[in-house]
Parts: C-alpha cells; sequence; structure tokens
C-alpha cells in the first residue's frame, strides 16, 4: 500500500546547541524576521507551510513516521461482527427446484443448427465443456457448455457453442450414425469428445477438432454406435467403451473385444452394481466385469435391448431394468431375474427413470412404437399415451421442467416433441416442427448457455429441421439444472460437470435415483460467497486514516476451501481500479466469518468510492461454481473527501 509523504521529519535524541530536545529541521537558516522584532508566521499542525520555510508541520511529532504529524491523523474506530450462524439457501442445498415455475409450458426456441449437407441429425447430442470461454485458464464448468453430435449421412463431426454464438468446429472422416460422449479420458485436464471415425474405429477429439487417438477397426461393431467412459477398474485411469470395444483412454490401445449381445441395437452402460469397487459394463443383454468378461446375459431376445440402473428395494446394490421386444425384466446386481412383465409396443427405446409421479418413488418410462408407458417397479401402470415411432427405439428423458417436485417425460418421436406430465400423462407441450426417422436419440436437458435456466436440446432429421434445436422457457424460469449431459448413459454421477471421469463414481442409484434423467439441482454442493460491509469510518481528510470493516459468508450447502479471494477496488471514473487482494481462510457451509478490516489513506479512493468484490483475484476472474453469481459484490460508490 503505497502512502502520499507530505514531509519528512527526525527527531534528534541529543538535541542541537540551541534548542536542545526539540525536532531538527534540517534546514540552518532561520524563519526571516523582519525589522519591529516580529518573528514572523509560526508553523501551526494544519498540512501547510505556514513559515515559508519549505517545510510542512515541522517540529510536531510524527509518532509513526509516516510522513504525517500525528495532530492531522485522527483515528476512528469501525464497528465489528464476531463469527456467526448463517442460513443456508434452500435452491442452494439441492432440496428444491426453486419452486414451481409460471407459465411453464411457454416454451421458445433459443437457436437452431442446420446441418451444411446430410440429412440433419439423429444421435443424441451430448453437453460439456470444451472450450475456456472465461479465460481463467480452466475448461470446467465455470464456462459456456458446448455441444457436440455428428451429422447423419456427410459422417461429419460438430462441435457448437452451448449459447448459439456459432460453430467451434467440423470435422470430416466422422460415422454419422455413431453417437458422442464428452469427458477428459487422458487425464490432461482438457475433455475430449469421444466419436466413431467411419471403419468402425473409436476415436478422441480435442477442443479443435483434431484426433488425439483413434483404435483399431473393430469388425463386429453394430451400426449407429454409441459410447460411454467410466474408470471401470477404479485405478485412475479411463477407459472408453464403445459398443463392443473397450479402449484405453490415454491412447486407444484394445483392452478387450466385447462378446456381441444377441442384440442388434444397444447402447453401453457402466455401473458398479454389486458396490465391489469395480464397475460393470451392460451391454444389449449381457453383463460384463471391468474387463470385458461376460458374467450373466438377460432373456429379452428383441431386435433391441436397452437397460437403466435404478434402486428399487433400498439395498446398496443397484437394479437393472431391460426392455425387449414386449417385455420389461428386472434383474438384482448378480443377475437374479426379479420380475417381468408386458409392455404395449414390440420395438422399445431406451426407458428413463425418475420419480415421475412425485410419490417419493422412482417409476420408469418405457416408449415403444406407438405407445409410451409408465410404470412402477412393481409392475404396475401408471399411465400410457399415443406416440408415433413406427420403426421404434427412439429413447426418452427426466426432468422436473416445471419445478413441482414431479419430474417431466422428455420424448421425441419421429413427428413431434412432447413434454408429458410424468404422473398421468397429459401432453403439456408439443412442438410438430421436428421429426425424425429415429433411433436411440433422445431430448437431453442442460443449462447449456450458463445463464441460470436450463434448455433442451433435440435432433431432427427431417423436411422442417435438419440439425439441432435448442428450447428454453420464454422468461428464463425453467430450473437451472445443470450444464452438461456428457454421455447417452446419463446417471448424473457417472460424469463430473468439469468432464473429469470420477474414480470411483458415487452410485448414481444411491443418491438421485434416477437414470436418463436428472434433478433441478444436479448436486447439492454448492457453495455461495457473499461479502457485506460492517462499517466504514475516515480519521481526517488530510491525514486518515480510513478503515472499511467487512464480513464474509457461505450461504451455500458446502464449505469453500481456504484460498479464495476478495479483492478491494477503487472506482476511478467509472472503472473498478484493483487496489489489494487478500486470501480468505476456511469458509464454512452456512457460517459468516468475523469481520475484518482494511486501513487505506482517504484520498486513494476513487471518486466513484470502493467495490468489496468476493471470490474475485483481482481480474474480476473467480474460482468457484456458486448457486448464485450476482451476489459477490458489494458496491460503496459515494466520494470521499473529493
Amino acid at each position: 500500500m503505497l502512502l502520499i509523504l507530505l514531509a519528512c521529519s527526525e527527531y534528534d535524541v541529543q538535541g542541537d546547541e540551541k534548542n536542545p530536545g526539540v525536532f531538527d529541521t534540517g534546514n540552518p537558516i532561520d524563519p526571516p524576521i523582519d525589522d519591529s522584532g516580529d518573528p514572523g508566521p509560526v508553523e501551526e499542525c494544519n498540512g501547510g507551510d505556514d513559515d515559508g520555510d519549505g517545510l510542512i508541520d515541522e517540529d510536531f511529532p510524527d509518532s509513526d513516521a509516516d510522513g504525517i504529524a500525528d495532530c492531522l491523523e485522527q483515528d476512528c474506530v469501525v464497528q465489528t461482527t464476531a463469527a456467526e450462524a448463517v442460513t443456508i439457501l434452500e435452491e442452494c442445498s439441492g432440496t428444491s427446484s426453486g419452486g414451481m415455475v409460471s407459465d411453464p409450458w411457454n416454451a421458445g426456441i433459443e437457436w437452431q443448427y442446420t446441418v451444411t449437407s446430410g440429412s440433419g441429425v439423429i444421435v443424441m447430442p451430448a453437453v460439456g465443456n470444451l472450450t475456456d470461454d472465461n479465460g481463467d485458464g480452466v475448461v470446467d464448468e465455470l464456462d459456456i457448455p458446448d455441444i457436440a453430435f455428428s451429422t447423419w449421412t456427410s459422417n461429419t463431426l460438430v462441435a457448437l457453442n452451448g449459447d448459439g454464438s456459432g460453430v467451434i468446429f467440423e470435422v470430416a472422416g466422422f460415422d454419422g450414425q455413431g453417437g458422442v460422449t464428452i469427458a477428459d479420458v487422458d487425464n490432461d485436464g482438457e475433455p475430449e469428445i469421444i466419436a466413431f471415425k467411419t471403419g468402425y474405429k473409436i476415436a478422441a477429439v480435442d477442443a479443435t477438432g483434431r484426433t488425439e487417438w483413434e483404435s483399431t477397426s473393430f469388425a463386429n461393431m453394430m451400426m449407429y454406435p454409441q459410447p460411454t467412459v467410466a474408470d471401470l477398474d477404479n485405478d485412475g485411469d479411463v477407459e472408453v467403451i464403445g459398443d463392443i470395444g473397450l479402449v484405453n483412454g490415454a491412447d486407444g490401445s484394445v483392452i478387450a473385444t466385447l462378446v456381441s449381445p444377441s442384440n442388434s441395437w444397444r447402447t453401453p452402460i457402466a455401473a458398479d452394481l454389486d458396490q465391489d469397487g469395480q464397475q460393470e459394463i451392460i451391454l444389449g443383454n449381457n453383463v460384463y466385469d471391468s474387463r470385458g468378461r461376460l458374467l450373466w446375459s438377460n432373456a429379452g431376445n428383441g431386435a433391441g435391448n436397452f437397460g437403466a440402473v435404478v434402486d428399487t428395494d433400498g439395498d446398496p446394490e443397484g437394479e437393472v431394468f431391460f426392455v425387449s421386444g414386449s417385455t420389461c425384466f428386472l434383474h438384482d446386481a448378480d443377475g437374479t431375474l426379479l420380475d417381468s412383465w408386458q409392455i404395449p409396443g414390440s420395438n422399445p427405446g431406451p426407458p428413463c427413470a425418475a420419480d415421475f409421479d412425485g410419490d417419493g418413488v422412482v417409476e420408469i418410462a418405457i416408449p415403444a412404437n406407438n405407445i409410451m408407458s409408465v410404470w412402477e417397479v412393481t409392475g404396475t401402470q401408471l399411465w400410457q399415451s399415443q406416440i408415433r415411432d413406427s420403426s421404434g427405439l427412439a429413447g426418452c428423458s427426466g426432468y422436473d421442467v416445471d419445478g413441482d417436485g414431479a419430474y417431466e417425460v422428455l420424448y421425441a418421436d419421429e413427428d413431434n416433441l412432447r413434454i408429458y406430465d410424468g404422473s398421468n400423462g397429459t401432453v403439456n407441450y408439443i412442438n410438430g416442427n421436428h421429426s425424425s426417422g429415429t433411433v436411440w436419440e433422445y431430448p437431453v436437458t442442460a443449462d447449456v448457455d450458463n445463464d441460470g435456466s436450463a434448455e433442451i436440446v433435440i435432433a431432427s432429421n427431417g423436411t422442417t429441421w435438419r440439425g439441432i434445436t435448442v428450447f428454453g422457457h420464454t422468461g428464463d424460469g425453467w430450473p437451472k439444472s445443470g450444464t452438461t449431459w456428457a454421455t447417452h448413459d446419463f446417471a448424473v454421477t457417472n460424469i463430473n460437470p468439469d468432464g473429469t471421469v470420477p474414480s470411483p463414481p458415487e452410485a448414481s442409484w444411491q443418491k438421485y435415483n434416477v437414470f436418463r434423467a436428472r434433478p433441478a439441482v444436479d448436486d447439492p454442493s454448492f457453495s455461495d460467497l457473499v461479502v457485506e460491509l460492517v462499517d466504514f469510518c475516515v480519521g481526517t481528510c488530510a491525514g486518515g486514516p480510513a478503515r472499511i470493516s467487512y464480513r464474509v459468508y457461505n450461504q451455500g450447502a458446502v464449505d469453500v476451501e481456504a484460498g479464495s479471494s476478495l479483492t478491494l477496488y477503487m472506482v476511478v471514473g467509472g472503472v473498478d481500479v484493483p487496489y489489494t487482494t487478500v486470501t480468505l481462510p476456511l469458509v464454512p457451509a452456512g457460517q459468516a466469518l468475523p469481520s475484518q478490516e482494511l486501513v487505506v489513506q482517504p484520498m486513494e479512493i476513487g471518486d466513484g468510492g470502493f467495490v468489496l468484490s468476493v471470490d474475485d483475484d483481482g481480474t474480476g476472474r473467480g474460482s468457484l461454481f456458486e448457486c448464485a453469481e450476482d451476489n459477490n459484490r458489494f458496491e460503496r460508490m459515494d466520494p470521499v473527501c473529493q
């Protein structure tokens, strides 16, 4: 902190010959004396040179040797506060979606992307972070999300900015029938896109569209292959499952080729069903261990066989639903068949699971040909509704769009996007401009522009829409949601919001009990730092000091570890000029720290006052992902001593 020195004085402990024990001004010339014998002006303690000798306030004590006489430094005292508990906001705790949404079905198109060639998009668009949008040197959930997919028949891999601001890249040579996943598979801190090269090869692609690696060809890979990722053996290295191909995430080298399921249509799932620390792979009617060895099989022999992992009995292990042909099967973690029942339709797509009726118990939604049906885990049908998917196979997803505590079912068939009331099947929203030949794509929900309100993203390949459409609430009122939906077997906990792959992941069925669905707040572990002014005082404008008393509190549900920052800015000419940055200690959830004090000179405060900004490193950037980002500043815009 820079102090402006108005004068320098030095106390001479020996004194001088004429005036022992007084200040030695360092100037041998005595003040001029006029002919009348008047000694002239006398120096006063006022911040000026009263006697005209070029010195200011000489002969007056300056006990702190800061160049300002003590008589000008009239100190002041600010109020202080002790540490205390504060209320944790409900929206930060993950216990609420934030309440009912006003006019929730008033949806509109935020933006669209139309393919430059080919038939459109027939795969699920993945949402994750590829680029460092906020310039903090890290690619994570603080950045604007991105959307990746392949284009049907034109075999192009495309990445788009999630806010609709443009194309990141379009690269040819990728299977337009293959799905994508966004995750950091080589642990380099930058997520990759996992996609399929033409010729049945799995590939990892960076944020510029450059292929980092590609695997050898898997000859028996199905048409329309789908990838997922996991640290299967919990060793810190990520594995990639691309249909029957199991490869290393670091370089694409082959670990195993899975025994082909008997079903032609399938998507992979990774989950530690038996909670032994090793994740299993579910593909079609087969379940494999972490090294790709077959463990057990499901009896579903339809053309397609798709799974979902949930908790149906309250034990720590995961149960698996399979839908195939006209049957829904429920298996225990070891393969034991627990139940099965008939479903309408004969070619079901990937099911979704969530608490659709708000009773606190999970249900499963199954789209199959021309019927969408929702079931209790006991096999009791909750409702069914007409759809149109003659070929079958299209999947569904779940989200609490209106914030009432019960999930809606989201589904896009050959002709329409629909949002169903999860409890009774009422169609709350429909858009007929969408159309698709359908395989197992489904609508995904994520805050793709990171504006605090969820969007719904769908793929289309019809005559009207041929690409990606992003829907949002016209009032930005849909619940916050997470910012990513990175993979087809989305279960919230299997890929972290920053794209890293957890090792091991928390069992999704124990934490959320949803599958291909998401809660309104993905993770209750939100912090929320706030800074407020406790008191402010000025001693004197000429000498100060000015004292700023402030406190920081955390009204979020998770601790903020030591090391976050608070910056004091001086507002000069309407511009925030960083003055000093302090490092904060641990700020526990639901706690206010004791007040702290900053001391400045009054004349250093800008003409527009000052600003206190928490989670701010002095560049305006923060390091925390908070449940609210608009309450980090306190502004005192009145000038001081101007």
